[in-house]
């Protein structure tokens, strides 16, 4: 008896050892799959190539982003879905767009993605008609499943504003309705969404004159820009694995171009393959030479410019995690390096005594928290929608994020606002670098990843 028991027990040990060794199937309805699909990380059929011990490490890694990124979702869509003020009007029809739309569809349901997007559309229809000619009665009829009567009321009264903004102008007085519904609505006709400029911002510490115009796309934010990125940095760095160093070849001649100019426009791409080094100005031409280089040949990519949480500026373009992880999927060497040179590509991380990092801290909850929560809040925006927009993207790891995309690369970003010397006003004249496309020295606190996890700055 006593040997049957050690059998069965030896057995039992052996089946759950299987157990845990088991692949996993593909479930697109688990929290965690849906993340896969939206960070564009796994396929079904890229899955199934995984080890089962991979499996079970990615699903580990990405579970409780997965669940916040799902309870966020789903929260936001409540309130979209709720009849909007015309506030609430102005500012979903500008943030209702394709990708946000598309988070619907995927961590709520088709039915509920579809329901949005007509909702979106007829509200965005009525927004322009009404400022252009006005709303007819069967008009406010169609909006009344979606606006309050008082929103409705305004968007009436838009076409009256419209006419005597003109006559003012041109000196001709005129005597309004005198109803509450018009008494702000010189103030809701100028938008309820703040635009940030990340760019422009940067600027104050890097005494770069690089615009940052262009418009940037956030990837998958909850229904709004900013959306939050999965967690912190891990506590303890594990060991990196990295490609031999081989000196970059000499640049051309146009990019040792000298300058006399006394502030910096400074921003490029540098890409070191087993070919040799080459730089861009034009992130057009840089993704356009990386598209053609074959798999595994990229020794190190740098993106140099303006920075921000979630988001790296190059001139007047721009790369999310999104965006740089599909760009470089499949190209980068074992072990291969993505350094993104623009401050606070990197969340702050853990408790420290560097002073750098903690005046970076103040300086980033300020520039992309405080400042455009109060502008919201003029704006009019809700105080807890304006809060847990902005709360959810001021400390977002570009780094983090990018490198559970790109697997096995090492990607490198600043926890801290980053101080290029050459950069600096005169210092610029003096080195004739002021359309430089990669950095030098930066004087900031760097971390990196691998596959989600911190890594050793190699």
């Amino acid at each position: 008896m006593r040997t049957i028991k050690i059998f069965l027990t030896l057995f039992m040990a052996a089946a759950g050892a299987v157990s845990a060794a088991a692949a996993v199937p593909w479930d697109e309805d688990r929290p965690e799959f849906k993340f896969f699909q939206e960070k564009g990380h796994y396929d079904e059929e890229a899955w199934d190539k995984l080890p089962a011990e991979e499996q079970d490490n990615a699903l580990k890694t990405v579970k409780e982003a997965a669940l916040e990124r799902q309870a966020a979702v789903r929260k936001d869509y409540a309130a979209a879905s709720r009849k909007w003020d015309a506030q609430q009007a102005r500012y979903y029809a500008d943030a209702l767009n394709n990708r946000e739309l598309k988070a619907v569809y995927l961590w709520v349901g088709s039915a509920e993605g579809h329901e949005l997007a007509h909702k979106a559309t007829v509200v965005r229809s009525m927004l322009d008609k009404a400022a252009a000619e006005g709303i007819k009665d069967s008009d406010a009829q169609a909006l009344a499943p979606y606006l309050t009567p008082e929103a409705i009321t305004q968007l009436r009264s838009m076409k009256f504003a419209a006419d005597l903004a003109q006559k003012q102008k041109a000196g001709i007085k005129a005597k309004g309705p005198g109803s509450q519904s018009t008494a702000k609505l010189d103030k809701f006709a100028a938008g309820a969404a703040s635009k940030m400029d990340a760019g422009k911002l940067s600027n104050l510490y890097t005494g770069s004159k690089a615009s940052g115009d262009a418009a940037v796309e956030l990837s998958a934010g909850a229904l709004k820009a900013g959306g939050k990125l999965p967690g912190s940095a891990a506590p303890n760095a594990t060991a990196a694995k990295t490609v031999k160093y081989i000196p970059p070849a000499a640049l051309d001649e146009a990019n040792k171009a000298k300058s006399t100019a006394l502030t910096s426009d400074a921003y490029g791409v540098t890409l070191e393959t087993t070919e040799g080094t080459k730089t861009f100005r034009k992130t057009a031409d840089a993704d356009a030479a990386i598209k053609k280089l074959p798999p595994g040949s990229v020794k190190k990519i740098t993106f140099y410019g303006h920075g921000s949480p979630g988001m790296q500026m190059v001139g007047e373009g721009s790369y999310d995690s999104g965006s740089a992880a599909e760009l470089l999927k499949g190209k980068m060497a074992k072990g291969g390096v993505i350094q993104f040179a623009g401050c606070n590509t990197a969340s702050i991380g853990g408790a420290t005594l560097n002073p750098a990092v903690g005046i970076s801290m103040v300086a980033r909850r300020l520039l992309y928290f405080s400042l455009p929560y109060f502008q919201d809040r003029a704006d009019g925006v809700p105080a807890a929608q304006a809060k847990e927009q902005w709360e959810k993207g001021w400390n977002a790891d570009l780094a983090q994020e990018t490198s559970m995309g790109v697997k096995g690369a090492i990607v490198c970003g600043y926890r801290t606002f980053g101080l290029v010397p050459g950069r600096l006003p005169g210092v610029t004249a003096l080195l004739g670098n002021q359309e430089a496309t990669t950095p030098g020295y930066v004087a900031g606190k760097k971390a990196c990843y691998q596959d989600g996890k911190e890594v050793p700055v190699p």
